[in-house]
């Protein structure tokens, strides 16, 4: 692994446990979908290799990302 995934993982378990507190103390759940937002930017972009990707794939990833979060966030 390299540094750059060792610390994205790192992010990722730091993330996962915040939604289990987010989770426990009842938090509203747009905060729990901004974190899971956060967590698929890192995996697409570190993962994914979205970062060498054509500029296009990635506005689009993060188009996506943005009218599933706005989706999901009206229709709750």
């Amino acid at each position: 692994m390299t540094r750059a995934n060792t610390l994205a993982w790192a992010a990722l378990m730091a993330l996962t446990v915040l939604v289990f507190v987010l989770g426990e103390s009842n938090a509203i759940a747009a905060a729990i979908l901004l974190v899971a937002a956060g967590k698929f930017g890192i995996v697409a972009w570190q993962f994914m290799d979205l970062r060498h990707a054509a500029w296009p794939w990635a506005v689009g990833m993060s188009a996506f990302l943005l009218v599933a979060c706005s989706v999901i966030v009206v229709l709750r």
